[in-house]
């Protein structure tokens, strides 16, 4: 009978591809290159996870502003800064429940008096906030921790955290300083870290007879003026108001496309080296 010699289309079909898979077995070399792009994927996807995690768990930056970038005082001079807080907490009803207000200056030219706490932490669920006060003129800080009892959700949005009485030393040189309050702690009630962003508000402090010049010319002309666009709050208040708006979600997009640039990058090297490209 013929037909049991001629040859089976499906078998050689079979064998022929068994053949090509046995040509193709990745060798030694190809196996190391696998196990050592997988071992830095791995790697790099867990300093994606930690880096974006409290970008996801705080969803808003905190910021910190004065009504005014800059003022001056003469020597011996006081005046009072009302220091505004924009934070949005984390995602979801995650508020801030907590915070340390920081203020650091220069002991030589400036010292803070007194500080007093805001409103900012009364908004949200209505709760009794408290306030304890530290000055430590000869490190330049002053310190008031504030915090929610019962914590009630938390606190967000913007308005004035805290408002500080600032004198220029009697004996302070001409020139610039500053008030800086980076140093600031923003608690929420799932405990991740809130990045803060200050504005600092420079202080120029004036010899008597060019402030008494300045105060003579500001007298002959009406400067009477607002902020563009009317705002009643300072530049940095409404400019990084809207800067921060979207901050994590950027953020971890950004992170998240890196993660994949570096992964098709991996991809290209193994198949380089396997031959699967040229």
């Amino acid at each position: 009978m013929s037909g049991s010699n001629s040859p089976v289309p499906h078998r050689s079909r079979l064998f022929s591809l068994l053949s090509r898979f046995a040509s193709t077995r990745p060798n030694r070399s190809t196996v190391s290159v696998y196990l050592v792009s997988s071992l830095l994927l791995g790697a790099f996807l867990l300093g994606i996870i930690t880096a974006v995690g409290p970008a996801a768990g705080a969803d808003q930056v905190a910021i910190l502003s004065t009504d005014e970038d800059d003022l001056s005082l003469e020597p011996g001079e006081s005046t009072t800064i009302d220091v505004d807080l924009y934070a949005e907490g984390g995602h979801g009803d995650d508020g801030v429940v907590a915070l340390e207000f920081v203020a650091a200056y220069d002991p030589d030219g400036l010292e803070i008096t007194d500080i007093e706490r805001g409103p900012w932490l009364e908004q949200g669920t209505e709760t009794t906030v408290h306030a304890e006060g530290t000055l430590a003129h000869d490190e330049g800080t002053a310190l008031l921790e504030q915090w929610r009892d019962p914590v009630a959700g938390g606190a967000t949005g913007l308005d004035t955290v805290a408002t500080v009485t600032v004198t220029a030393h009697p004996d302070a040189p001409a020139g610039e300083t500053a008030l800086e309050f980076g140093d600031t702690a923003v608690e929420l009630e799932s405990e991740w870290p809130v990045p803060v962003v200050d504005g600092p508000t420079t202080v120029v402090i004036e010899d008597d007879e060019a402030a008494s010049g300045e105060s003579q010319s500001a007298d002959a002309a009406d400067t009477g003026t607002t902020d563009a666009g009317g705002s009643e709050r300072g530049p940095v208040s409404a400019v990084m108001t809207a800067v921060s708006e979207g901050n994590g979600s950027l953020l971890a997009t950004a992170l998240v496309g890196l993660s994949l640039g570096v992964l098709c990058a991996l991809v290209v090297v193994v198949a380089r080296h396997t031959g699967r490209i040229s």
